[in-house]
């Protein structure tokens, strides 16, 4: 429009005018900067496109009262109605309040702007918002009023570009009636060809969004021409490149034939066109034209769904488009509002809105409009289960689901393989339209929470996503089966406590020393058994065993603890995964309280629990989960091997433990005591298996525990004997210039005085380390030392590997010293040197021994020598 007028002028002038609509425009953002309507970062994005084509098209939220202002019907409601009828009427008169509202807003807003320039585009029934094309002086009348909420740029968007079912268990989910019969999945996107065989029949609904934009930059692809239509038809699958798109997505979700189907097989589809043909060639990449959907389009097929839900039973909403990235949710509702108002108004609609969350890599950001708080956010995996490079993640998507060669319809009747995070989706919004046709009819909540509860865990860098596994939902959601069980409870708390069964009290007791019993009457799976336990001036420590159908159960670290009150602590449904596993003290018996429970078994397993181990906690609340089945109960885990075999010091020891019960697969754990040093417990298998290298008695407690988390524990001793005694005899010859005092490992073994007759002596060398000691004297000049040690194993001489100190230390005689301080000996010579020559009686033969001292200087006259002679 702008680029019209300017060609009317010469070249100078429309420069100058464009200067001056471009300040203009500047000057009076400026001055509008205190609004919140606009971040700097969203009116740039404004004034960009303002600058470029004249006009943008905007969405506008307004303020309204979204609680109505009439009750009257209410008010004249006759009093025999039900209370379910009261409901209806009291739901449609503030739908039908907001309604008027909305449109009162709207009207108001319209004469506001009536002299602005700006053009009505489309007016939203149930959304608070309406749609605009606007200069800069309509921008400027709007960031002035008081009942605008936000301003959000038109953006467009583009499209998120066999074996997936079963990765995902939709056989298994058939099995059990989970086959989408009775449901209606919308898929917003670029059309379906309703007659494609993998979908003849399932459109049951059409519709079509779509833009004429001024300027030739886009164009409707609704069969009429027109910007909107609802008619059968309107949603045919548009004819260029890309419109393949919204075929292969309904296919995904509900494509049914002999050899291939969709995830919700028996479910029909609202078909809602949203997609315009862009013809800007720079919006394109050069290669106009290509699929584009205006957020506005968006929005309207999002109300056309809003008001079909009471005409079908609609669970889900499926978007495979967007574009940038958000980090937080906030941020992405921020700039995002009218996406945030229509998901939210059909999340409290019961109706989830599913969205891909975008193909651009992003590892910590989602494409909009699936950043929006309430969308189910997708993203996609690979056939090996792992998250596709692709996809866009932040620790705020919901969920995983295949995106990868992925097979379904396009338009011709035929069949091709995708990729994309739009594949993805499509799952998902296909997994709640199965889940919703379970025979118990789950809610939006509940099949949501079983998708997340159930779903496969993949790790993708710091952060871990469920892909959804429908089958295991499925069970999920199944009611729970008719239980009848009695459930036997002996308990006791120092000093006193509070007891309650599925948030019911059952008890109260104030005397430790007497058990307290208890048979309540299970008829449910998931069950809680709740204790306030409270000590005068100590701990609260709680003792308890449990039976339920022949199952014993006991107090151990399974239980949960807290010392914080919090409201509806006892109930069942209350959420304890905060909680901290209770501490435990030690087996019944255990100190300070030792066997004095009166009515309690001395073989009992139960633990006493407390929160910690600070002593100071005297209030605390306890819960453990106790789940319940229909099956007969399996035999309970007992531990089979009652001794262990006797080991030796350096022999290589094993001895397979053995159990039985439970479900007979067992993992096998260490829960008190230690093993001798060399000893090991395999896990998996229960040998305790290695090579001891210590002697002694070995107490410890060991715990067999099945898949269930069923477990039994056994103390056993375990004896290691000592090495057999081998002996080894030496014989120690020494002289020194001009006398010693000779010690073996810290015993004295003699002295001498005249170095020309060495000392013998004989001396038994003991495992491990042993110690010749030596107390080196001269009268007048350097103390030397020759010596020889016969063994079994060889001679042993005087030489360098000797330890030599000048100064005494306080047992520097025994096996213990530590000598790392001391330096090495120096040698002389070798036996024969100068000035003793070969004068020593008793060291004819010496095998090369050499006379050492502690340096060379000649000034050392007292000594002391250490050897060290290790043995195995």
């Amino acid at each position: 429009m702008k680029n019209a007028l300017l060609n009317r002028f010469p070249p100078f002038v429309a420069c100058w005018l464009c200067c001056i609509f471009a300040s203009f425009v500047s000057i009076n953002l400026a001055n509008a900067a205190d609004s919140n309507l606009l971040n700097a970062k969203q009116r740039q994005l404004l004034v960009s496109e303002m600058q470029q084509t004249g006009t943008v098209r905007v969405i506008v939220e307004l303020d309204i009262d979204s609680n109505g202002s009439s009750s009257s019907v209410d008010e004249n409601n006759s009093a025999s109605q039900s209370d379910s009828n009261q409901q209806g009427v009291s739901d449609a008169n503030r739908e039908a309040s907001t309604m008027r509202a909305i449109a009162t807003a709207q009207a108001n807003l319209q004469l506001t702007l009536n002299q602005s320039g700006a053009q009505l585009k489309h007016s939203f029934v149930h959304l608070p918002l309406v749609v605009y094309e606007i200069n800069a002086r309509a921008l400027l009348v709007l960031e002035g009023q008081s009942d605008v909420r936000s301003i959000q740029l038109d953006n467009i968007r583009q499209p998120t570009l066999a074996q997936s079912t079963s990765i995902i268990g939709s056989d298994e989910a058939y099995d059990i009636g989970a086959n989408g019969a009775g449901q209606t999945v919308a898929v917003l996107d670029s059309g379906v060809e309703a007659n494609h065989p993998f979908l003849n029949g399932k459109v049951v609904s059409e519709a079509c969004f779509s833009t004429n934009r001024s300027s030739g930059f886009s164009e409707s692809v609704c069969p009429s021409g027109n910007n909107d239509e609802i008619a059968d038809g309107a949603a045919q699958a548009c004819d260029f490149s890309g419109c393949y798109h919204g075929t292969h997505v309904a296919g995904i979700v509900a494509g049914n034939s002999d050899t291939l189907h969709g995830v919700a097989k028996n479910a029909d589809i609202i078909a809602i066109q949203v997609f315009s043909k862009i013809l800007d060639s720079s919006y394109c990449d050069g290669n106009p034209p290509c699929l584009g959907a205006y957020d506005s389009d968006v929005i309207q097929g999002l109300e056309r769904v809003y008001s079909l839900r009471n005409t079908y039973a609609i669970p889900s909403v499926n978007i495979s488009l967007g574009a940038g990235g958000y980090l937080t949710q906030s941020d992405c509702d921020s700039a995002n509002r009218s996406y945030a108002a229509a998901v939210g108004k059909l999340d409290e609609a019961g109706i989830a809105v599913v969205i891909a969350s975008g193909n651009s890599g992003y590892s910590n950001k989602i494409s909009a409009p699936g950043c929006v708080t309430g969308a189910v956010s997708v993203g996609a995996t690979t056939d090996n289960d792992s998250v596709a490079s692709f996809t866009n993640r932040a620790d705020y998507l919901t969920l995983l689901a295949p995106g990868t060669s992925i097979v379904s319809s396009v338009p011709g009747g035929t069949y091709s393989s995708l990729q994309g995070t739009s594949m993805a989706a499509p799952h998902v919004a296909g997994a709640f339209a199965a889940l919703a046709s379970l025979d118990n009819k789950p809610d939006k909540g509940q099949i949501l929470a079983a998708l997340l509860n159930t779903g496969k865990a993949i790790d993708v860098s710091t952060l871990t996503f469920g892909r959804i596994a429908l089958g295991a939902a499925a069970e999920n959601l199944m009611p729970e089966p008719a239980i009848n069980q009695q459930l036997s409870i002996r308990l006791t708390v120092d000093n006193s406590e509070e007891l309650y069964f599925n948030g019911v009290l059952l008890g109260e007791s104030a005397d430790w020393k007497s058990s307290q019993f208890y048979s309540v009457n299970v008829t449910q799976v998931n069950n809680v058994l709740a204790v306030k336990a409270m000590d005068v001036d100590g701990l609260a420590g709680l003792l308890a065993e449990l039976e339920l159908a022949g199952q014993p159960l006991y107090s151990d670290e399974n239980w949960k603890v807290s010392t914080e009150h919090v409201e509806g602590w006892q109930q069942t449904d209350f959420d304890d995964s905060q909680w901290q596993p209770a501490s435990t003290y030690g087996y019944y018996g255990v100190w300070p309280w030792y066997k004095k429970v009166q009515g309690w078994a001395s073989t009992s397993q139960a633990q006493w629990l407390w929160s910690d181990e600070r002593y100071d906690d005297d209030t605390v609340y306890f819960r453990y989960h106790i789940t319940a089945s229909d099956e007969a109960a399996p035999d309970p885990v007992v531990i089979e091997t009652l001794a262990l075999a006797q080991g030796q010091v350096n022999e290589a020891y094993s001895s397979m433990l053995s159990a039985s019960g439970g479900s007979e697969s067992f993992v096998w754990s260490l829960t008190n005591g230690s093993l001798p040093n060399g000893i090991s417990l395999e896990t998996q298998s229960g040998e305790l298996a290695g090579t001891p290298n210590e002697a002694g008695e070995f107490t410890f407690t060991v715990q067999a525990s099945d898949t269930t988390g069923t477990h039994a524990q056994q103390t056993f001793t375990l004896s290691i004997a000592a090495a057999p005694v081998t002996s080894e005899m030496a014989t120690i010859t020494i002289s020194v210039d001009n006398f010693e005092d000779t010690y073996f490992n810290g015993v004295f073994l003699g002295s001498s005085n005249n170095w020309m007759y060495a000392k013998s002596y004989i001396v038994e060398l003991a495992s491990g380390r042993n110690v010749l000691a030596v107390k080196a004297q001269d009268v007048d000049g350097i103390a030397a030392l020759i010596a020889k040690i016969e063994t079994e194993q060889g001679v042993i001489v005087s030489d360098t590997q000797w330890k030599v100190s000048t100064q005494t230390f306080d047992d520097w005689n025994t096996q213990s010293y530590d000598d790392n301080s001391w330096g090495y000996a120096a040698e002389y010579g070798a036996y024969g040197a100068l000035p003793w020559r070969s004068r020593v009686s008793g060291l004819y033969g010496s095998n090369g021994a050499n006379w050492i001292w502690s340096d060379d200087n000649e000034l050392h006259d007292l000594v002391y020598f250490r050897l060290v002679i290790e043995r195995p």
